[in-house]
């Protein structure tokens, strides 16, 4: 039992490291990337081929993901009742803004966008569903990093820190600290060319039951349509579509706020 978990783990790991790839990969070179035993990869690979998950490049020895793995995660989004319920303001959103819309989702220390919703003035080469971010780098993950708990918040800040050592990530930590102390006043998070240069966003924190943020509504356009000038419109009506997402999701915006600080 127990080499059958460690078999499983091994090749769920070879998938995701496949599926996150921008290219067909090689046995012995995810071999080498992961530290893995080249005759354990290999037979992997096989798995998950005859099962349908992976297909091998014609006339090469490279694999790739099938469109098993995309057809598996729409069911998977199709029965998230977050994302149904927070897609009307999404699609409002965009309507109102001509900005694209986004649900991201807290999966700390990141956001994963789960949902999108491309307005007139939206941005065509933008984020897809599927890509996750670290929380400190775009307004999606810093809405939601501003109202978690003190202490996670601290514990975050202090591993990113750690993982980008130096003098600069220290002064970084204060700005970003800087920065979420604003956000959590305004209710809002914004960003200049976050993950994309002359790319601005702003985001909203989303509640459903509990005490802390599940993820935000976000609301992102090209500089020169959405200039820094705008932030506070804009801001304040991604902080209005976010309440009307936690009113739909049972939770409570934004009266327990001051209880956080």
């Amino acid at each position: 039992m127990k080499e059958a978990r460690t078999s499983l783990g091994r090749s769920l790991r070879i998938l995701e490291a496949v599926v996150q790839s921008s290219a067909p990969r090689g046995i012995s070179e995810l071999a080498r990337e992961l530290g893995l035993d080249k005759s354990a990869v290999q037979r992997a690979f096989l798995g998950l081929t005859q099962a349908g998950y992976l297909e091998k490049v014609p006339g090469g020895t490279r694999y790739r993901p099938t469109l098993r793995i995309w057809e598996l995660g729409t069911h998977v989004i199709a029965q998230h009742e977050a994302c149904r319920l927070v897609h009307p303001m999404l699609r409002y959103g965009a309507k109102l803004t001509g900005l694209t819309a986004y649900f991201a989702w807290e999966v700390a220390p990141e956001v994963i966008y789960l949902d999108k919703v491309e307005g007139e003035q939206g941005r065509m080469n933008s984020s897809l569903p599927g890509r996750r971010v670290a929380m400190y780098k775009t307004a999606a993950g810093q809405a939601v990093l501003a109202f978690l708990a003190a202490d996670r918040r601290e514990a975050w800040i202090r591993t990113w820190i750690e993982e980008t050592a130096g003098t600069a990530a220290a002064l970084q930590a204060e700005v970003l600290r800087a920065n979420l102390e604003e956000t959590r006043r305004r209710l809002y998070a914004q960003s200049c060319s976050g993950t994309f240069a002359q790319v601005n966003g702003v985001a909203a924190p989303i509640w459903a039951q509990g005490a802390e943020p599940i993820g935000s509504l976000v609301l992102v356009g090209e500089a020169q349509i959405l200039p820094e000038t705008d932030f506070p419109k804009v801001g304040n009506i991604a902080v209005s579509l976010a309440e009307q997402a936690t009113r739909a999701l049972g939770g409570s915006y934004p009266g327990f706020l001051s209880d956080m600080h």
